[in-house]
């Protein structure tokens, strides 16, 4: 898959989600989610596995952002929508990660990373509190349903204060396309009698296991307040991640890899359709992108006046650029055009000034006008607009047809050793030959 997307300009976002799958899988990275509906005590639990009170907790929905935590010394940083990467003092969290401080992340984090000495977390294991869905905030079930996708393995939040609804079963029918190994964890159960949890428990293990299209699930029973049932949970996970981590990371990398797969041929039709454009609109289109340029440049170069000695700020508003640029394509043209947000080095160059600082309005200029011609030169290849040349037409034509070929000759594959059947070993007959 990687040598089929890195040919072509359609397909630079699934290259790149390509490429992070071969690093999983080649380094042995587990990602385990913590998911499910609002209030139903994620961010909780998660500090119950870990043995320590990492996470804010509060009566009302309390995560905004996806939390990230992985094995190390203890420290926190902030990553933004923009590139900008900001180390925090674990105090500081809650402004970036609580819905009441940071409402519908107005702010812009894209997630927030700690790193905590849990043993839990050796070995490799990145742990994930997501948003709850079905809140009144759209940003945060959109980060809970975004990052489901970066998920191997779930632990899938339910609560004995409310039966399963509609919500969680249309989110869990959507982890499944992803993630290949569930563990259901049912809290608050210190608020209710054992008559009325076994009740609840033989009720969900009929529904779930309908769901999961299985004859049985495993229920893990918690009370994230009191502890109970959190050593189980966590000694499941820790058995299988001892055990059996290899094929819950192979199982999960081909549930993703159908996706990226699925991703492209839409991409590749949405491309097909904004070919079917008049002349006359391929103009407008590029007439509209150009003059999107005029206002780029202008605002930039008073940016670049403004914070000619920031290296990060430049950074930062580059990758703004970016994102703006992005979204521009996909109005004009219908497309997705990828950028990856990355660190650009502001930090060499630049003019000396007599206060010792450096002018690097100059260099941000020219990263600005790159950026903006290398989105012009990819668009007008993609759409091969005003190509004269016949053979250039039919060449990217059978191109993308190949393409497209490739891809579904690719996803029968995986369909094939999905589905595939370990045949009954028979006697080896030797010195027979078949042709």
């Amino acid at each position: 898959m990687r040598d089929v997307f890195s040919e072509y300009e359609l397909t630079k976002g699934e290259l790149e989600r390509t490429n992070e799958l071969i690093d999983k899988l080649e380094n042995q990275k587990i990602t385990i989610s913590v998911i499910g509906q609002f209030k139903r005590g994620k961010s909780k639990t998660v500090n119950a596995i870990l043995g320590e009170d990492i996470l804010p907790v509060g009566i009302v929905p309390v995560t905004a952002v996806v939390t990230k935590i992985d094995y190390g010394k203890k420290a926190c940083t902030v990553r933004f929508d923009n590139g900008i990467v900001k180390e925090i003092e674990f105090d500081e969290m809650s402004q970036f990660i609580n819905e009441q401080e940071n409402s519908n992340n107005e702010l812009g984090v894209y997630d927030v990373e700690i790193f905590a000495e849990s043993d839990f977390l050796k070995g490799g294991v990145t742990f994930v509190d997501t948003p709850g869905v079905g809140s009144v905030h759209q940003k945060n079930t959109d980060a809970a349903y975004s990052y489901v996708k970066e998920s191997d393995a779930v632990i899938f939040m339910l609560s004995v204060d409310s039966p399963i609804n509609q919500i969680e079963i249309d989110f869990l029918k959507n982890a499944k396309s992803y993630a290949s190994k569930f563990y259901f964890a049912v809290n608050k159960i210190d608020t209710i009698d054992e008559e009325d949890l076994n009740a609840y428990l033989s009720y969900c293990q009929k529904l779930i296991s309908k769901l999961m299209e299985v004859e049985s699930v495993q229920l893990f029973p918690i009370s994230a307040k009191t502890k109970a049932g959190i050593e189980e949970l966590k000694e499941a996970i820790k058995k299988d991640c001892e055990t059996t981590v290899k094929d819950i990371i192979a199982s999960s990398c081909k549930l993703k890899m159908k996706d990226i797969g699925a991703s492209a041929l839409s991409q590749i039709s949405l491309y097909r359709k904004t070919l079917q454009m008049t002349h006359k609109e391929f103009d407008e289109a590029f007439l509209k992108l150009n003059s999107s340029f005029d206002e780029i440049k202008a605002e930039a170069k008073e940016f670049g006046s403004q914070f000619k000695s920031n290296p990060r700020m430049l950074e930062a508003h580059l990758n703004d650029i970016k994102n703006s640029l992005s979204l521009k394509v996909q109005d004009l043209f219908g497309i997705e055009y990828h950028y990856s947000i990355s660190t650009v080095d502001f930090f060499r160059g630049g003019k000396n000034l007599e206060d010792g600082s450096r002018d690097l309005s100059e260099d941000f200029s020219k990263a600005v006008e790159d950026t903006l011609n290398e989105l012009t030169e990819t668009m007008a290849k993609i759409f091969m607009y005003r190509e004269d040349n016949s053979y250039t037409v039919t060449k990217r034509i059978y191109e993308v047809n190949y393409l497209t070929r490739k891809l579904i000759r690719l996803r029968r594959e995986l369909d094939r050793s999905e589905n595939y059947v370990e045949p009954e070993k028979k006697e080896e007959f030797k010195d027979v030959h078949c042709e």
